[in-house]
């Protein structure tokens, strides 16, 4: 376990280390991601971020909150329903349209329900907000991220939501359409890391962090059905014991968006010379990769900060060509995707 007086100290450094950072929070009006955004405002200089989420009332409480804590810092509000991949690409296309370069893109947005019908665009209802959603940002910004790393500029993909929990994938359900509620998210866990595998070996100058946040209280687990009656019945019996407090899920979350041990492949050995390793606690050296190799460039994270490797199901994923079986099935989907719009747009 990585020691909250570790993370705060190295989160302190951000003044200076990253003074001034260009991010984009997918998710971060509410909960874990509203957390990290308070705590990233308060220990950079002058940030500039982008928050996308879908109700402009709670963007106006983040406005608002985010002025008060750093007044230095530009925030800037998109709204955009993830939902739909069309959303996605026009919210991309305006940070595209203002910035040259990106240093973080932070993906955190979902929901805890099933049941909904497909999406307009033919996608599973919680495929698309856990995964497609988030890894069309990831494509479409893709180019800001590779030129800050070009700049020698700091570039990291971060998504919270279950790093370090993969199981097998269906190879006949890679749509994520048959599996019930449990295993579904199993399955948007599973995919997601794939793919950051996949994105680390034809990006190695950008780093890709999949964490675990652990139990923390957020809006989301307000809805209706008993999967939500469960979770608040948990965290009202257990919640003392279970729940990471708040300003403790910002902090951690943020360090592990920004923190140089978790670096990209490229940058791996620049920064084990930099900071060493003789003597270094947890927290202080250069992490283990998911492929158990030092600064690997993606990364599996406990909530606690622990990096997870070894995963027989993803190495065995490498090892035969489904990683990039996989990714390619995702590529294959938004071309779909594309081309319906395009017969709509034909024959309209």
């Amino acid at each position: 376990m990585i020691p909250l007086t570790t993370i705060k100290a190295a989160n302190a450094t951000l003044s200076t280390r990253l003074p001034s950072p260009i991010c984009v929070f997918v998710g971060g009006t509410t909960g874990i991601g509203f957390y990290t955004l308070k705590q990233l405002a308060a220990s950079t200089v002058s940030p500039k971020i982008y928050y996308i989420g879908r109700t402009p009332s709670n963007a106006e409480v983040v406005q608002k909150t985010l002025e008060e804590i750093n007044p230095k810092g530009t925030y800037i509000f998109v709204q955009c329903d993830i939902l739909l991949i069309k959303n996605v690409d026009k919210a991309c296309e305006e940070i595209l349209q203002k910035e040259k370069e990106i240093n973080l893109l932070w993906l955190s947005a979902g929901m805890l329900r099933s049941g909904f019908p497909d999406t307009a665009e033919g996608l599973n209802f919680m495929a698309a907000i856990s995964y497609y959603g988030h890894a069309k940002f990831i494509i479409n910004l893709l180019p800001l991220l590779k030129t800050s790393a070009a700049n020698n500029h700091f570039a990291r993909v971060i998504r919270v939501l279950a790093g370090g929990l993969e199981k097998a994938l269906d190879p006949d359900d890679l749509d994520m359409r048959k599996a019930a509620f449990i295993k579904s998210r199993q399955y948007h866990t599973t995919i997601t890391t794939v793919a950051f595998d996949c994105l680390a070996k034809e990006n190695p100058e950008i780093s890709f962090v999949h964490a675990f946040p652990g139990f923390v209280k957020t809006e989301g687990q307000n809805f209706l059905g008993l999967m939500s009656l469960v979770i608040r019945t948990l965290t009202w019996i257990g919640g003392r014991w279970l729940l990471i407090p708040e300003e403790e899920s910002g902090e951690r979350n943020l360090f592990y968006a920004t923190s140089e041990i978790y670096p990209a492949s490229q940058k791996a050995e620049e920064v084990k010379n930099s900071i060493g390793g003789d003597g270094k606690g947890e927290g202080e050296d250069v992490a283990v990769g998911l492929d158990g190799v030092k600064g690997s460039g993606c990364y599996t994270l406990h909530w606690d900060g622990t990096a997870k490797s070894g995963n027989k199901v993803l190495l065995e994923y490498r090892e035969t060509g489904f990683r990039e079986q996989v990714w390619g099935h995702t590529l294959a989907v938004y071309t779909g995707i594309e081309e319906k719009y395009k017969r709509e747009a034909g024959n309209a």
